[in-house]
C-alpha cells in the first residue's frame, strides 16, 4: 500500500527535511492535497506543531482535511492525552501516538486498552534510539523500545520512520527487525527515504506492509506503481 501524507504546520502543507522546521522541499494548501489524495485508501495525517507543542494545534485545517478524505486517515501529533486521541478517532479511522508510549507508559496502556484496534504506534528513530517529540529528544534504544512496546500490543499498526533520512529521497533506511514488530502489531509500514517504485519495493520485500510517502510525491516518482496519482 503506498500511503500519502499531509504534513501541517502553522496551518500549510510542508514536507521537511529530516524534521527540521525551516528547511522544505514543499509548502501547499492542505485541503488542496486532501482533494488530490482522496482515492488513496488512507492517508497519514501530521500536526507537526502539534508534535512540537505536545498537544494539538492545527485543529482546524486537520478537521476540514479529514472531512474530505471521508475519515480515512489516520491522524497524529501531539496526541498525548486521552482527550487529543479521542478528538482524533472522532475525525479519522486512526489515532498515531509517537512520544505517548514514552512519557507515559500508564496511559499509554489504558489508552490502548480501550482503542486496541484504532491506534497506531510511530517508531520514529535515528542514531539507535526512539525519537520523540517532534523529533527533538531521544528517547529508549530501538530494540528496547520495540520489547516495552510489544507489551501492551498489539495495535492496529505500526509505522517504522528512519529519520535521517526523511524527506531526503536517500532510500529505504530499516535498520528493525520487521518480523519481530509482528508480534507489535498487525500491519507495519515505513516512511523516510522513499523517492520512487523501486525504493516501495524494496520495503516490500524487507516486510512491511505499506510505505508512507511525501518526498516522492512532491520530488520522486511514483506513476508506474500508483493507480491513483494522476499521470
Amino acid at each position: 500500500m503506498i500511503i500519502p501524507s499531509i504534513d501541517i504546520e502553522g496551518g500549510r502543507a510542508v514536507k521537511r527535511v529530516k524534521g527540521e522546521r525551516g528547511r522544505y522541499i514543499f509548502q501547499g494548501d492542505p485541503v488542496e492535497l486532501a482533494y488530490k489524495f482522496r482515492p488513496a485508501p488512507l492517508v497519514h495525517v501530521v500536526d507537526l506543531d502539534g508534535a512540537e507543542a505536545g498537544r494539538p494545534v492545527n485543529t482546524a485545517v486537520i478537521k476540514r482535511v479529514a472531512e474530505i478524505l471521508g475519515g480515512r486517515c489516520q491522524l497524529g501529533g501531539g496526541l498525548r492525552s486521552r482527550e487529543a486521541v479521542e478528538e482524533a478517532l472522532a475525525l479519522c479511522k486512526y489515532a498515531v501516538v509517537g512520544s505517548l508510549p514514552f512519557k507515559n507508559w500508564d496511559l499509554f496502556t489504558e489508552i490502548a486498552g480501550l482503542y486496541r484496534q484504532r491506534l497506531v504506534v510511530s517508531i520514529d528513530y535515528g542514531g539507535g534510539h526512539v525519537l520523540i517529540g517532534g523529533w527533538l529528544e531521544r528517547a529508549l534504544p530501538l530494540e528496547e523500545a520495540v520489547r516495552l512496546l510489544a507489551e501492551a500490543g498489539p495495535y492496529a499498526a505500526v509505522v517504522v520512520t528512519a529519520v535521517e533520512v526523511e524527506g531526503t529521497g536517500g532510500g529505504v533506511k530499516a535498520d528493525i527487525d520487521v518480523g519481530r514488530l509482528r508480534r507489535v502489531a498487525e500491519r507495519i509500514y515505513y516512511a523516510g527515504g522513499v523517492k520512487n517504485c523501486r525504493d516501495a519495493e524494496t520495503a516490500r520485500r524487507l516486510g512491511f506492509d505499506g510505505v508512507i510517502v511525501g518526498y516522492a510525491l512532491y520530488a520522486g516518482d511514483l506513476k508506474e506503481c500508483v493507480e491513483w496519482i494522476q499521470r
